[in-house]
């Protein structure tokens, strides 16, 4: 009897310490469910069935305040995905979360005050609050079996700076300042709404944008059914990127949501602080968090940095440069480094009919892998071709460009956030009075022609002298420029007839001998780009 009596004190006394541990570290669940007749004590938390996710009290990184949220319930530390009173933070460890007698869902101070509420619009008898393993917080209404009888409010309708799997971001295209997206925290440390919002841009092409404030700071291009057509990671990473959906559901409201799923590990999308979008993924087994993607992720990204009809790529020094017929509109501060003020055309368009009723065509230079600019129109036709008529019988379409997946765009004005992409990105056609055109596309046949000449001459060089069809063949490239018009001008009379000028046969011709005649060994990386 004196042994098992022993037993019995020892298991309470540790049956309390236990108890008053798990009292001070939050080690308390309390089930999936939350009954009206329940509270939730600061230490206590609400857990998913599935174990994947929980709800109780936490404090930032260097921050004693306490705010309710939601969290990885698996991973350490506490990773949170949801805040409840973002605003209103309690100061010490004492508040509690309850449903009140109206079936709203509160969180009270140590003085019994409500510091964040629910606020349903219309009262519930019975009310039970869960947490749902998608990460989602549930208040319903439910009959005295506990059948749901409707859903009175959920987490996933009012974001913080997260987005999970299943959860849906929407706009109305009828009120475009209106829709649900996410707002950054202030800082690590601070889960009050920051300066930066993640939304969709309802416009007649969809896309999603960050916002700084009321500037934008990064948009993602079109959505073109699978993908966004400034974003070239969804094709190189389709594996971590695919899931994306961006439909406009039977209300007319525009929806984007990213739903991929795995059993394998976790993924969020997060805008922090600094306004960067981030792809972030847990492989289930592994102790930390990677990046799978981010935007913005270079300075090209951000919005606008070369300012209108300004073109950025990474690649080129300065990363600004204006587009072809075009020169810096304040040229001192341009050659400064303030890109914002952009370019202007170097020479008007001429868009106008001849006497008979044909057009004066402008012509159009194509530039490839290009992010498109801001705010296309788009237009129901069948084919690039008939894209191309489209912008050229409008004297305001000023661009034209052509995806399958989209079909054709155009654009009038200025144009905005060009960037010249390294991988994706499409063809885009801009248009160029006729004298501009052709001054650019003669400075790129001099660039082929010095290749030709490397080609042609590589085996002759070598031994110290040109082989005579080089001779010919220089002659008659001299002949050509001044006797042929440039044959790529849109309306070009040969190019309509589709047949070339007789002088670019025979210079093919000679090519083709010279080529035989010549050991291509030293060239052929040359001739294969």
């Amino acid at each position: 009897m004196g042994i098992n009596n022993t037993a019995k004190i020892a298991a309470i006394v540790a049956f309390l310490l236990f108890a008053n541990l798990c009292y001070m570290q939050t080690c308390s669940a309390i089930g999936t469910i939350l009954a009206t007749n329940n509270t939730i004590k600061d230490g206590d938390t609400l857990v998913s069935g599935g174990e994947d996710f929980a709800l109780g009290f936490f404090s930032p990184q260097n921050s004693t305040n306490r705010y309710v949220g939601i969290w990885y319930n698996k991973i350490r530390p506490e990773t949170i995905v949801w805040v409840a009173n973002r605003d209103t933070p309690l100061a010490e460890s004492s508040g509690i979360i309850m449903i009140d007698v109206n079936g709203d869902l509160v969180i009270l101070d140590g003085r019994g005050g409500a510091i964040w509420s629910t606020n349903i619009s219309t009262s519930a008898k019975i009310a039970h609050a869960e947490l749902l393993d998608t990460g989602n917080l549930q208040l319903r209404e439910v009959d005295s079996d506990n059948n749901t009888r409707r859903v009175l409010w959920e987490s996933f309708n009012y974001t913080s700076d997260t987005i999970l799997p299943s959860m849906k971001l929407d706009a109305d295209p009828k009120r475009k300042d209106t829709g649900l997206g996410l707002t950054s925290w202030r800082s690590p440390s601070d889960p009050s709404p920051g300066n930066y919002s993640f939304r969709i841009d309802p416009q007649t092409l969809p896309q999603v944008v960050i916002w700084d404030g009321t500037d934008l700071h990064w948009r993602s291009g079109p959505w073109d059914g699978r993908a966004f057509l400034g974003v070239p990671a969804m094709d190189e990473y389709y594996l971590y990127l695919n899931g994306y959906n961006l439909i406009k559901n039977y209300e007319g409201m525009i929806e984007f949501s990213c739903d991929y799923f795995s059993a394998s590990f976790y993924s969020r999308y997060v805008l922090d602080s600094l306004g960067m979008l981030k792809q972030i993924m847990w492989v289930k087994g592994k102790t930390s968090w990677f990046t799978a993607w981010s935007a913005p992720d270079t300075e090209c990204d951000l919005y606008g940095r070369c300012g209108p009809n300004g073109r950025c790529s990474m690649s080129s020094s300065p990363i600004c440069n204006c587009l072809k017929g075009f020169e810096p509109k304040y040229s001192g501060e341009w050659n400064g480094g303030n890109w914002s003020g952009g370019c202007v055309r170097s020479k008007p368009l001429k868009c106008e009919k001849n006497g008979n009723g044909s057009w004066k065509r402008d012509g159009f230079l194509k530039m490839e892998k290009i992010k498109v600019p801001d705010l296309p129109v788009s237009l129901a036709v069948g084919s690039l071709t008939e894209c191309e008529e489209k912008c050229q019988k409008n004297c305001s379409c000023v661009a034209y460009a052509y995806d399958n997946m989209i079909g054709c765009m155009i654009w009038g004005g200025d144009l905005m956030d060009i960037q010249q992409s390294a991988k994706g990105g499409v063809d885009f056609n801009i248009r160029l009075p006729a004298s501009e055109l052709e001054i650019h596309l003669r400075r790129g046949r001099k660039l082929e022609e010095k290749t030709i000449v490397t080609v042609v001459g590589e085996g002759e060089a070598k031994r110290g002298r040109r082989p005579e069809s080089f001779l010919i063949l220089w002659i008659l490239l001299q002949i050509g420029l001044k006797e042929e018009t440039p044959a790529p001008v849109v309306g070009e009379e040969a190019a309509k007839r589709g047949r070339r000028p007789k002088s670019f046969m025979v210079i093919r011709l000679l090519l083709q001998i010279d080529l035989k005649e010549e050991t291509p060994a030293p060239v052929a990386g040359v001739c294969s780009a």
